[in-house]
């Protein structure tokens, strides 16, 4: 097993830097639906040293944590929609499991640049407003294109190397018809099962610092319960354009790795 990536707490003054990581994550977690692997991984690299791969693993871990809170919080608010965020979760597993598969064998860097653009006409979709009324199918199949947006979703994911919520918000919003608020809390649902099978993946390749992680989701904790709460009585629109600047930092994040690979 890697011994830098497993390795416990190494002193006190790096206590500071990673509960900074956890009251931040937390926060954009619950306020906008994705793990805070967006923030995580940024500032993991940038305040403790650590390598991409493990500064990755550690933050799915921690969304182990931020989003089980996260969703528990907007589930008591009512926010959350339990079958979609199941239906869309479960399947992405097995679209991670493919993206990840998939990525070995191509080169990734044209589609990153893709993706990335894809991203920014999204996040300009959402500021200016979707106007989306929900999909109008019978049940078996709207559970059909749940499953399959979930796969899709997943591969994204594993693919292009970022979380579920990112993925998924826009794509209950703008193709389901959900309202914002409850797009987000609903993805916090569907970010689980992909955070606990990430996490078991990366943690047989010895790239989680468990001892990190489980302090970052656990100062979490506390800032993911508030931003539910701020989520719940923000406007629409404001949750929405701040999800659109969120989506265009995750684009710039990605064309950034993608040119210097």
């Amino acid at each position: 097993m890697n011994s830098d990536a497993s390795s416990a707490v190494a002193d006190r003054s790096t206590l500071p830097a990673l509960i900074a990581v956890g009251l931040i994550a937390g926060l954009t977690a619950s306020i906008f639906g994705v793990g805070g692997g967006i923030v995580m991984v940024p500032l993991l690299i940038g305040l403790l040293s650590y390598e991409a791969k493990a500064a990755t693993a550690t933050s799915l871990a921690a969304i182990i944590f931020t989003a089980t809170v996260g969703t528990a919080t907007h589930g008591a608010l009512g926010n959350v929609d339990w079958d979609r965020g199941l239906l869309i979760g479960v399947p992405a597993m097995l679209g991670v499991t493919i993206g990840v598969r998939v990525k070995d064998r191509i080169s990734s860097r044209a589609l990153t640049f893709g993706f990335a653009g894809l991203m920014v006409l999204i996040a300009l979709r959402l500021a200016l407003g979707t106007d989306a009324d929900p999909v109008d199918v019978s049940l078996p199949l709207e559970v059909a294109l749940v499953i399959t947006l979930g796969i899709a979703a997943g591969i994204a994911a594993g693919l292009f190397g970022v979380g579920g919520g990112i993925v998924f918000v826009p794509t209950l919003v703008i193709v389901l018809g959900m309202e914002q608020l409850g797009a987000e809390a609903t993805s916090l649902l569907a970010i689980i099962p992909v955070a606990l099978l990430g996490s078991w993946q990366n943690s047989k390749r010895g790239n989680v610092r468990w001892n990190d992680a489980t302090l970052i989701g656990a100062v979490s904790v506390v800032t993911a319960i508030g931003g539910a709460f701020i989520a719940d009585v923000a406007p629409e629109t404001a949750l929405q354009v701040g999800f659109a600047v969120l989506l265009v930092a995750t684009a710039a994040q990605l064309a950034l790795r993608a040119r210097r690979a």
